[in-house]
């Protein structure tokens, strides 16, 4: 069996005396110290990390946030799918996005959608990013009013009154 503790008589009497009796309670007490010392600095930390995080939310939400469009329940129903809308949403991206606009297969996507139609296909649309890797996320709207110039958008308004 192996003894423990202090088995070296000069270590005993050092740690027995008074002086070695303060430096024990002196490294206690340092040492409680500096436990309190890292609690309360995590304790901050993670305050300052929880307050971070909430207000990095809240700007996301309003400043970065898409916001989706309800249905117009005083239009008729939207005389498109989800699916349907999400494969419009998708061909007029790939249309606009690169180099010219694909104004004419946009206008083709649009054609016969009626308006809670165009609600679903903006919503399936949401935010996307250009080809510049500096440029914004921007929705569907936005993205006409980038690529389109006037005519082009007046006969957009024709297609899909209300919106542009």
């Amino acid at each position: 069996m192996k003894k423990q503790g202090l088995h070296n008589p000069a270590v005993m009497a050092v740690a027995s005396s008074p002086q070695g009796q303060k430096a024990i309670a002196n490294t206690l007490d340092n040492a409680n110290a500096t436990v309190n010392a890292t609690a309360s600095i995590v304790k901050g930390v993670l305050k300052t990390g929880f307050f971070l995080g909430v207000g990095y939310f809240v700007y996301k939400k309003i400043f970065n946030g898409f916001s989706k469009l309800s249905e117009d329940r005083r239009e008729k129903p939207s005389n498109i799918s989800t699916g349907m809308a999400k494969n419009k949403a998708a061909a007029i991206f790939s249309a606009m996005y690169g180099f010219g606009n694909g104004f004419k297969s946009v206008k083709q996507n649009l054609m016969g959608v009626n308006h809670n139609g165009f609600i679903r296909i903006y919503n399936e649309f949401g935010q996307r990013k250009g080809i510049n890797p500096l440029s914004k996320k921007m929705t569907m709207i936005e993205w006409f009013a980038d690529q389109f110039n006037p005519s082009e958008l007046m006969e957009l308004r024709f297609l899909i009154p209300h919106f542009f």
